[in-house]
């Protein structure tokens, strides 16, 4: 890929046409095929920056967590994802920018601060890959850098049964599935009071249980 593609790659095209377009049809699904249960949507502000971060069961959760947002959130998506044809002109167009997840990728960061600065919600999935058990694998910290470079609140998230709507390597079945948000919080204190990368584990261990404990109150 020349510097040029690179570049063009990361271009972000969200479209609010799009996402209007597509809702109903995403309402359809959740309502027959996917039942959705979506818990604590008056965590997700209406309007503003955030970063929501979630555990990684499916493909589907992103679209799972925008539509329980009921706002566009625009996710780290694998890069490879974005040569897949249509796939890849959907997540585009529903906000999604890709990442190199071989290597330190500061231009996907670059385009994520531009997401928050713009008052949009940056979602991502510290883990960076999907966890094959459903139990949270070890967290990347890219998420708990971003809110503190940023000043932006976290809102931590859980998926619930993504992963048997749409198992890894398999045909997509019925299933009921769940999204849960939780309250809002802030981590700039932590970075005032410990040197930075203390910090960042207290971040990381912080976002860890508020979405481990999401997973506890299912049901």
């Amino acid at each position: 890929m020349t510097r040029k593609e690179k570049k063009l790659s990361y271009e972000r095209a969200p479209s609010m046409v799009w996402y209007n377009v597509l809702r109903p049809i995403f309402t359809v699904i959740f309502r027959t095929f996917w039942p959705l249960r979506v818990v604590g949507a008056e965590h997700v502000p209406k309007e503003g920056a955030a970063v929501v971060v979630s555990i990684h069961l499916s493909m589907v959760d992103p679209f799972v967590v925008s539509y329980g947002a009921h706002r566009m959130v625009s996710f780290m998506a694998k890069e490879e994802l974005f040569g897949v044809p249509f796939v890849g002109l959907l997540i585009r167009k529903l906000g999604a920018f890709p990442v190199d997840r071989s290597r330190q990728d500061a231009t996907s960061l670059r385009v994520a601060l531009t997401v928050l600065r713009g008052g949009e919600l940056l979602g991502m999935f510290p883990e960076g890959t999907r966890s094959n058990t459903g139990e949270m694998q070890e967290m990347r910290t890219g998420a708990v850098r971003l809110a503190s470079k940023t000043g932006m609140p976290i809102i931590p998230t859980a998926v619930v049964n993504t992963d048997r709507a749409l198992p890894r390597g398999k045909f997509i079945r019925p299933a009921r599935i769940e999204v849960h948000f939780g309250p809002a919080f802030e981590i700039a204190e932590l970075y005032e009071k410990h040197p930075k990368g203390e910090a960042t584990q207290l971040a990381l261990e912080m976002l860890r249980e508020r979405i481990q404990a999401l997973h506890r109150s299912v049901g």
